[in-house]
């Protein structure tokens, strides 16, 4: 090969490799955050709390599989510190608690301590997206049909409002 060929070459090779190197075209941004780390199954309950008032699904850590009951009495009690912290709230009462969760083939009745007819659209969202995810999450059965009843009232049959 002679000496410009060479060259030409060496210029091909090198205006190859700056353009390589510039990232294609790739523009640089900002950090993006996800979600939580995902975590083992059994290991987390998903809640469904308030954030700018839309139905926001926020995973906590556990240390076992929780029931229905125990999901929806940590959704009363409320976000937590670092939920609070990041703008979560809540419109589930905290005397919605104790609740006794009763699960058939393709429903589920939530027994509330309160009147179920006082509770905002926000409130019932929150309790059917919780408890519909537990089932879920439990592997029991699909997303299940929710009936809210407590002090002779009832709400429902209900879905999560969510798409899925």
């Amino acid at each position: 090969m002679s000496g410009a060929a060479v060259r030409r070459t060496l210029v091909v090779v090198a205006a190859l490799a700056v353009s390589l190197l510039a990232g294609c075209g790739v523009r640089p941004s900002g950090v993006i955050t996800g979600g939580p780390a995902p975590q083992a199954p059994g290991e987390k309950v998903q809640l469904y709390l308030l954030s700018h008032a839309m139905l926001t699904p926020v995973v906590r850590p556990l240390t076992a599989v929780p029931t229905p009951t125990q999901a929806l009495e940590q959704l009363a009690a409320g976000p937590d510190g670092d939920e609070l912290a990041q703008g979560y709230t809540t419109e589930v009462p905290r005397d919605v608690a104790p609740v006794v969760v009763t699960i058939r083939s393709s429903s589920v009745t939530v027994k509330l301590s309160s009147d179920p007819a006082g509770l905002s659209a926000a409130a019932v969202g929150q309790i059917v997206c919780t408890v519909g995810e537990v089932v879920v999450t439990a592997g029991q059965q699909a997303r299940p049909a929710v009936t809210l009843i407590g002090q002779g009232h009832s709400r429902g049959p209900l879905a999560c409002p969510l798409p899925q």
